[in-house]
Parts: C-alpha cells; sequence; structure tokens
C-alpha cells in the first residue's frame, strides 16, 4: 500500500483525508505509514475539526456509582460509553481531546481522551501526588501546534508535550515571582483555555485572582481579579467561560437567592461586569457563551448569555439532580 499511494502529492493526500469522516481515517491508518503518521500529527487533527463540523453533542460523566474505581463516559450522540482505568473527572476539552484525572495505585494520574477514536493515553506524573491533587490543565502550543498539559501543586508545577511524550518539571527556584501554588492559601473554582493560553480562577484570602500558564513560553503568569462590589461583599465565584473569545467569571451572590454576575476580562487584570441575571436552575457547567443548567426534573438546558435564549438539550436523566448538587457529575458540549 506504501508504494502504490508513494507517488501522490502531499498536498492532495492531505486534502483528501481532511474530507474524510474519522471511521474512514481509522481505517486508513491502519493501511500506510505515511498516512498513519500524518492523522496522528496535531496539525492535522485540528484541521480536521475545522473542516468537519458536526452538529453539538452531548458528553455525561459519572452517572452511576461515583464510588466505583473507574468513570463512565457517555457520548449521548452515540449512545455508548467507554471506561478508564481509575479516571474520575473530565479536567478540559480542547479541540476534540479530553483531559481526565484520576487515581491509580492511590496516586493521582490522568489520561488524554480521544471520543471520536476511542483512543486513550495515560500520563503518569514525574512523581508520585498521593495526599493533595494537583489543578490540571489542556491546551495547544501556537507556535509548534504540540498539545501539551501542566499542572501546579505547592511550590512544584510540570508540563508534559504530546510531541516529546515527556515531562518538564518547574521548581519554586524556576520563578522570579513565585505564583500562588500554595493549596492551603489558594481555592480552584474553575478554568478555561483560551489561544495558547490556559487560566485558573482561584481564591486567595477571600480574594478573587486569576493563574495563567502560557503553552509557548511555558510561563506562569498571575493575573488580579474584578474589584469587590462594596455593596455586595458575599460572593463566591463560579467557575470561568468564554464570550466573545475573551475569558469571563461567573460569580453568584450568597445572600441573593438565583442572583448571579458574569466579568468579562478586557485586557490582563482590568474586569467588566457585562450582565446580571437571575436562574433558579442549578449551573453545572460552562461551554462558550453558554450556561449548562439542571432542573428539578433532572433535565438539561443550555441558556446562552448573549442571546439570553434557553434551549432544551433532549437529555433527561434521574439522576442528573442529586449527582450535580454533590459535584459528580460532569456536562460538556462538543
Amino acid at each position: 500500500m506504501d508504494d502504490y499511494v508513494a507517488n501522490f502529492p502531499e498536498d492532495i493526500v492531505n486534502e483528501i483525508l481532511l474530507r474524510c469522516p474519522v471511521k474512514s481515517l481509522l481505517r486508513f491508518k491502519c493501511s500506510c505509514k505515511n498516512w498513519y503518521a500524518l492523522i496522528k500529527t496535531p496539525k492535522f487533527i485540528q484541521q480536521h475539526l475545522k473542516k468537519n463540523h458536526s452538529p453539538l453533542q452531548l458528553l455525561i460523566y459519572n452517572i452511576g456509582d461515583f464510588l466505583d474505581d473507574s468513570c463512565p463516559m457517555i457520548l449521548i450522540s452515540e449512545e455508548n460509553s467507554q471506561m478508564f482505568l481509575g479516571m474520575k473527572y473530565v479536567v478540559g476539552y480542547v479541540d476534540g481531546l479530553f483531559l481526565m484525572e484520576g487515581q491509580i495505585n492511590s496516586a493521582t494520574c490522568c489520561a488524554l481522551w480521544n471520543p471520536a477514536t476511542r483512543e486513550v493515553r495515560y500520563l503518569h506524573l514525574p512523581t508520585p501526588i498521593i495526599d493533595y491533587s494537583p489543578d490540571f490543565g489542556l491546551g495547544i502550543d501556537p507556535l509548534t501546534n504540540d498539545y501539551k498539559v501542566v499542572y501546579f501543586l505547592h511550590y512544584e508545577a510540570a508540563v508534559y508535550s504530546c510531541r516529546r511524550d515527556s515531562w518538564r518539571v518547574f521548581k519554586i527556584e524556576d520563578f522570579d515571582k513565585p505564583p500562588p501554588f500554595d493549596k492551603e492559601m489558594c481555592r480552584t473554582y474553575g478554568s478555561a483555555y483560551l489561544n495558547g493560553n490556559y487560566y485558573w480562577l482561584l481564591t486567595k484570602n477571600n480574594i478573587n485572582t486569576t493563574l495563567l500558564f502560557n503553552f509557548g513560553r511555558e510561563m506562569f503568569e498571575e493575573i488580579e481579579g474584578p474589584d469587590q462590589d462594596p455593596k455586595f461583599p458575599y460572593v463566591y465565584a463560579l467557575g470561568m467561560m468564554l464570550l466573545d473569545d475573551s475569558i469571563a467569571i461567573l460569580n453568584k451572590k450568597v445572600f441573593e437567592n438565583f442572583n448571579y454576575d458574569i466579568w468579562v476580562m478586557i485586557k490582563p487584570g482590568v474586569w467588566n461586569k457585562l450582565i446580571t441575571f437571575q436562574s433558579s436552575p442549578r449551573i453545572i457547567s460552562c461551554y462558550d457563551s453558554s450556561l449548562i443548567l439542571v432542573t428539578r426534573a433532572s433535565r438539561l438546558f443550555s441558556y446562552n448569555v448573549q442571546t439570553n435564549k434557553t434551549r432544551y438539550l433532549g437529555f433527561q436523566h434521574w439522576r442528573l439532580q442529586d449527582y450535580a448538587i454533590c459535584g459528580y457529575t460532569g456536562v460538556f458540549l462538543l
């Protein structure tokens, strides 16, 4: 097969493969070494995703016994599930690739999962992490199109390169100004990826701050959060989301039922309050400009904060409400 396709121009082969569905690509990977190498590259994967826009799909995980050793990932459109040894949570999603976190042999570990190809790559961390769970992030190096995974814990951090298949470990002495890694001082309330940067929303001494990791430079940076409104001193952060290619923070006012604020970062350290709204259903996830809500009847809806429109996502599960309250259910839109 390799000899038969050797005379095809590379650009024509690339264009043909980009137009093929995922199931066909999986077969082609087994028929030609050159095609296998091409299909596995992050650049090809990103180009294929852009050319093959499919309708939004729901990914629901951890509907079941959260004490089980494996996490069922349910891709609703295909009506099937896939089990992963030790994995408990989906941390993030970038261009068709998911990052999962869990424990194997009492040590924290993570894995990359492509639901389209059903491929899984377990990433064992540089040193066993037993007592605390690190904060993970998944993104793309815009200079090399390399998928990378980053984590931080106390005063240590590390970044994994899919291209190199190796970790680079940071120590406290590597930083001129140490980021807020101390887990006893900071709590993470959400995260998001945008344009080569990963953002974590942290609360430090009851003040919101944002920690940024740049995948190209492999550097951390701390950014100030929104100023606290003196009229509403009791506000806590629920999570981060993307709005019009900007990072945004979702806040909830403690003593005002169902009242929420969304703050958008105009530039590093400068925030603008975009909207204040009310929502009685529980907010369990964010997707671009939309919030994912679960009602008392265990139905999933999306609410677009830009258009103020609500849409039923066509999914209902009797355990969604209970598990959303306990924090054991995650919902992603692909």
